[in-house]
């Protein structure tokens, strides 16, 4: 945790971005198999999510004074968004930039 002269923190830690990106598809993975176990009470059918991975930089801080909510910002949250709401159903939809760091998917 390092803290500038503005007295703002920021968390500093060495990553690989592969690795980052093959953890987040995981875990997609995961979300979209554990959806398909719970059925909407009013037809039956199982839970069908859609999810948008993007790589990129973001903002992250609390916005609110009363009750402070955690956030994040900028464009990467913006193209993640787009890839999500532009998916189908069951499915994650995933970004050039995030694509290249996942050679191995399909």
């Amino acid at each position: 945790l390092l803290t500038d002269e503005e007295g703002f923190h920021c968390v500093v830690a060495a990553h690989d971005p592969a690795d980052s990106a093959a953890r987040i598809m995981e875990f997609a993975k995961g979300m979209v198999a554990a959806a398909t176990q719970v059925v909407m009470p009013h037809n039956g059918q199982p839970v069908q999510i859609r999810i948008g991975l993007h790589t990129g930089p973001v903002v992250s801080g609390l916005v609110g004074s009363k009750l402070p909510k955690f956030g994040l910002f900028g464009d990467s949250m913006n193209t993640a968004s787009r890839m999500e709401s532009t998916a189908p159903p069951g499915r994650i939809q995933v970004s050039a930039a995030t694509r290249a760091l996942l050679p191995h998917e399909q």
